[in-house]
């Protein structure tokens, strides 16, 4: 991006011009690390480091700086970036332009740089992680041309007019141009980020703070004032009421409750009047009882004529 066409920034910080850039794992060259994954617009907007050891063997290695500038993000953002650091870049270019850029190491296993923070080229700013053990270890590393991204990449086009390919931006720019002056580079240009360490709840069942109004002239200004034990005649709340003090009842109920319980007698029960098998046949079958149905007898079947 070049300097005459910024985007809206809160400030400006002053620092040196980059004098080039080298590789962040395996300084300045990569030495020992190979690129696993690379990049291509409209996917993989990044490169991932791998050591040439595989697997965990590079997790805690050293991630450095490409370049001088100074850090605008630095965070852990859990979900799938992990801690985050973005640093901010002023170089001139082969035309003698001054542009600057974002490089990202993502994935972090620890950050060792602050926001606000003046890096200098080859300086250690992290180690490489694993996203708290989501992937194997490794660095995500990212440069982009597009300095308001931050972490919205869905909001901005995912091609070569937001990123460079980052081996072929370092490859092209190993030296730069460079002076003691100290340039203005904007900061604070990314929109607000929800990502990180999610914040704690506390659930409380009751304040022990109550409201009291004091008349002043015609208006009644609510003041707030604690419940002491020197005040116990003070209101109590609503729900802490309700736990500690014993329901309110209807007369009925009270009715209810005050009524005495008879007292169990102490005598046997008398024995209930048991009827013989004979006594209920005679009481069915005799001339006097009627007949339940119309049905004939089981067992019976009429003649057949």
């Amino acid at each position: 991006m070049l300097a005459g066409s910024l985007p809206a920034a809160v400030d400006y910080v002053k620092i040196p011009l980059a004098s080039g850039f080298d590789f962040p794992v395996g300084k300045p060259d990569s030495k020992g690390y190979y690129k696993a994954r690379g990049f291509w617009p409209n996917g993989h907007l990044g490169e991932d480091w791998n050591g040439r050891g595989g697997g965990n063997t590079d997790l805690g290695d050293p991630v450095t700086s490409i370049g001088e500038g100074i850090v605008v993000q630095s965070r852990d953002l859990r979900m799938g970036w992990g801690n985050v650091v973005i640093i901010r870049h002023a170089f001139r270019d082969k035309g003698n332009k001054v542009r600057y850029i974002d490089s990202l190491y993502g994935h972090l296993n620890e950050r060792t740089v602050v926001l606000n923070q003046r890096v200098k080229r080859g300086q250690k700013i992290g180690t490489i992680g694993t996203n708290h053990g989501m992937y194997i270890a490794h660095l995500h590393f990212e440069i982009r041309k597009n300095i308001s991204i931050g972490m919205h990449r869905s909001r901005f086009a995912k091609t070569y007019a937001n990123y460079y390919s980052p081996s072929s931006f370092i490859n092209s720019n190993r030296q730069c141009p460079s002076s003691e002056e100290l340039y203005a580079v904007p900061v604070n240009t990314f929109a607000p980020y929800p990502g990180g360490n999610p914040v704690s709840k506390k659930i409380r069942l009751g304040s022990n703070i109550i409201k009291k109004t004091v008349p002043t002239g015609k208006l009644k200004i609510p003041i707030l004032r604690e419940r002491t034990a020197d005040n116990p005649a003070a209101k109590k709340p609503r729900l802490l009421g309700a736990l500690i003090s014993p329901p309110k009842l209807s007369s009925k109920v009270k009715d209810v409750i005050s009524e005495p319980k008879a007292q169990p007698s102490l005598e046997p029960p008398k024995p209930k009047k048991r009827i013989g098998l004979l006594s209920r046949l005679r009481s069915r079958f005799s001339k006097d009882s009627k007949a339940r149905s119309n049905r004939a007898p089981r067992g019976f079947s009429p003649r057949r004529r």
